[in-house]
């Protein structure tokens, strides 16, 4: 296996009112010497079941702290609009979970407590370098990772075995093979088309894989109007503009049910999908998985995303909360093991805890993201929630507005600078 290598290091504005603390009701008020506090997040069935388990496991343990647990069960709905309103409201949660793509929202709105007094001795160290420097600002711990989220090509064996062609490894083969497989039932590769953080993410390996960049490495300068981004564009909006990635899904953008149910030849998307193809369809001999394809030349990257569990810097009970999530994600390897083998597929951003889960990762599919990908996985940036408009501005102009990826790339570069300059 090649889990020893660490993962390569890389590096709406909220209004001012998001930065108001929790409302005396969701901040936990006491009730005698209980303290009462409120974790939200948006996860469904076993993903949920975990969570919902989690804590009724720890108000069990202890008669200190009770936390309520509430899912609005929609990652999306969640992210744009149970989250920002609730803390516009002055109600926010006391724990909560945030996407890479959002996380500098949050920081630079002062809402994140800083996690680094919590940890335990030598639990740090246990943490993957890059996992901790993903949420760190100022030399502060501002959430805590608990899942990293691979992405790979997943695409239906038998579409390609009966069209006599090979999985693709580079771009233009990306794009003929799928000119190849679509016909008016089968998109040839599904892609997200909304523009928001998750867009930007699939997208990134593209970027990457070019040897573009957005900032420079000090995070001063955009580096978006380079040849290597404007081809990355390209090769990004020539998908839609051939019209093998459809401008709308019958089913999610995020869910593999349009490999796995035959809308599909091929998607791009995480390892949160292989429970899924397992559990739902039961043939997995249909389906394949393959690093992305590169450019000529190229070098392979992945992103590596995955939510992170965090504490409103604003609540009246920030130790606790912190707590709470030192022992779920924090303590011993038993949650963090089965949140990401049993519960969901991930891989953990703890050294101790993927070396625990040896045998589960070379299972299956699993072992494509363990020994062709994983090397090759470049933490999802942290960029500001208007770089990120910016980029996926530029994503959309080359999917559906008729520009070139150099056209689109200078009119980002400069919002991107301006941004820059304004700070």
């Amino acid at each position: 296996m090649k889990l020893s290598k660490p993962l390569i290091v890389v590096g709406f504005v909220f209004v001012l009112i998001f930065m108001v603390g929790c409302s005396s009701e969701s901040s936990g008020g006491e009730s005698g010497d209980v303290v009462k506090l409120t974790f939200w997040d948006f996860h469904t069935d076993a993903e949920e079941a975990f969570f919902s388990g989690l804590v009724d496991e720890y108000n069990a343990m202890q008669d200190k702290v009770e936390i309520e647990y509430s899912t609005i069960g929609n990652a999306t709905d969640y992210s744009n609009t149970k989250i920002p309103v609730a803390f516009a409201n002055n109600e926010g949660p006391d724990i909560f979970m945030t996407s890479p793509g959002d996380f500098q929202k949050y920081a630079d709105a002062g809402a994140l407590a800083d996690l680094s007094p919590y940890f335990k001795e030598g639990v740090k160290e246990d943490f993957l370098p890059s996992a901790l420097e993903a949420v760190t600002v100022d030399d502060k711990i501002l959430a805590l990772p608990f899942e990293l989220e691979l992405l790979g090509l997943y695409y239906n064996k038998t579409m390609l075995e009966e069209a006599n062609l090979e999985v693709p490894k580079t771009w233009d083969e990306l794009l003929a093979t799928a000119k190849e497989l679509t016909t008016d039932e089968v998109a040839g590769l599904a892609l997200p088309t909304d523009k928001g953080p998750y867009l930007n993410f699939i997208w990134y390996p593209f970027l990457w894989q070019n040897g573009g960049s957005v900032l420079s490495e000090d995070g001063t300068k955009s580096t978006f109007n380079t040849p290597e981004v404007a081809e990355a564009l390209d090769i990004w909006g020539s998908f839609f503009q051939e019209g093998v990635s459809p401008s709308k899904l019958q089913i999610p953008h995020d869910d593999i049910a349009n490999v796995g149910g035959g809308t599909a030849a091929m998607q791009i998307l995480g390892t949160w999908a292989i429970p899924k193809l397992e559990q739902e369809f039961e043939d997995g001999d249909e389906f394949g998985l393959a690093p992305i394809p590169i450019p000529e030349g190229g070098e392979h990257a992945t992103a590596a995303g995955g939510w992170k569990i965090a504490v409103n810097a604003n609540s009246e009970h920030v130790e606790q909360a912190a707590d709470f999530v030192m022992w779920a994600f924090g303590d011993d390897q038993s949650r963090p093991l089965e949140w990401a083998t049993e519960t969901k597929f991930a891989y953990a951003p703890r050294q101790s805890v993927i070396e625990e889960g040896k045998e589960f990762y070379s299972q299956g599919l699993r072992n494509v993201f363990t020994e062709e990908i994983y090397d090759s996985a470049i933490p999802e940036p942290k960029f500001s929630a208007e770089i990120v408009d910016a980029v996926g501005e530029a994503l959309q102009n080359v999917m559906f507005g008729g520009m070139s990826g150099k056209e689109a790339a200078e009119i980002a570069h400069e919002k991107i600078q301006s941004i820059l300059d304004s700070k």
